[in-house]
């Protein structure tokens, strides 16, 4: 089993890579960008951070997310595309 290490820092800025599965290019399809962007919405309306860059590739995505002052779990805002 994996051992990961998380960095737990309140109000921190995180670099994430979400990969698609099997690398299949999603994103080349404009209709999925605008699935992504509408869940990222209803997400931020549940669980709040700001998305400080973002980059959609067609099998991955990028982003650097900034968390509230007494928030450290990135992990807890998770991706339902």
């Amino acid at each position: 089993m994996s051992n990961y290490r998380r960095s737990y820092v309140p109000g921190g800025v995180f670099f994430l890579t979400i990969v698609t599965y099997r690398r299949i290019p999603l994103f080349s399809d404009v209709e999925n960008i605008f699935r992504l962007r509408k869940a990222i919405a209803k997400m931020r309306t549940e669980k709040p951070f700001d998305i400080t860059a973002a980059v959609v590739l067609p099998d991955h995505l990028h982003f650097i997310w900034s968390l509230p002052p007494d928030d450290s779990n990135y992990s807890s805002a998770s991706l339902s595309v």
